[in-house]
């Protein structure tokens, strides 16, 4: 399939975060909301899972047998320290979707869900995870997509651009360091408070408060394995 991760980055670690829509709990609510009987979860999938903390701790504090892939290898590794620290019921790997989707060693799932996969993923990859979904989703199962629309984002896209051009600009090979200084003007673009601003309040919000901040520890940790490998 050529270059498995598909235009995505793997310099900068995914920052890390709980998403409690992947909980099959929550089902339960929109299931008796509707008037229909909740599934039964015992096994489970998520499928660019980032750091895995949401896997991990859906798997910790449940007896659903989770299984997970991302092809960052970095991501994978640590969702496997922390499965090992709580002894859950998880099995993880740093398999693209096409490795992992056509294992042969994987049980039929009661959930599968994916948090933002899909906005990014090529039509390949998606024809790969429809057919993953037809094949490994038992009867009576649920799957879960969340993704970006143009709606709720649209309002960021000029400083989005404004961002993405910056980064673009600045010299040197560390992607944090282009990152952050992409920021810092942004931040002082914004301190001049553009028609831009005045007409979209809400979008400046989106931007961190502190330059420095913008990149996550295990983010910045990786830029640096990345400049230093380059």
């Amino acid at each position: 399939m050529g270059d498995r991760t598909e235009g995505y980055h793997e310099g900068i670690d995914y920052c890390h975060g709980y998403y409690g829509d992947l909980n099959p709990l929550r089902l339960r609510l929109a299931f008796l909301n509707a008037g229909l009987v909740p599934p039964v979860i015992a096994t489970a999938c998520e499928l660019g899972f980032g750091q895995g903390d949401s896997i991990n701790l859906h798997a910790a504090a449940s007896l659903t047998q989770w299984y997970g892939t991302d092809f960052n290898p970095a991501h994978a590794s640590y969702a496997q320290e922390l499965a090992a620290a709580s002894g859950a019921a998880l099995k993880i790997f740093d398999q693209s979707f096409a490795e992992f989707c056509g294992r042969e060693d994987l049980p039929d799932f009661d959930f599968i869900a994916m948090h933002g996969v899909w906005s990014w993923v090529s039509d390949q990859n998606r024809d790969i995870i429809v057919d993953f979904i037809r094949r490994k989703l038992k009867a009576g199962g649920v799957v879960y997509v969340s993704y970006n629309v143009s709606p709720a984002h649209a309002a960021f896209v000029p400083l989005r651009e404004v961002l993405i051009g910056h980064a673009r600009m600045v010299s040197g090979r560390d992607p944090a360091n282009r990152i952050n200084a992409a920021f810092g003007f942004a931040e002082k673009l914004l301190t001049m408070t553009p028609w831009y601003v005045q007409s979209n309040p809400e979008a400046a919000k989106g931007l961190p408060s502190n330059s420095r901040q913008a990149l996550c520890p295990a983010a910045l940790r990786s830029a640096r394995r990345y400049a230093a490998d380059r």
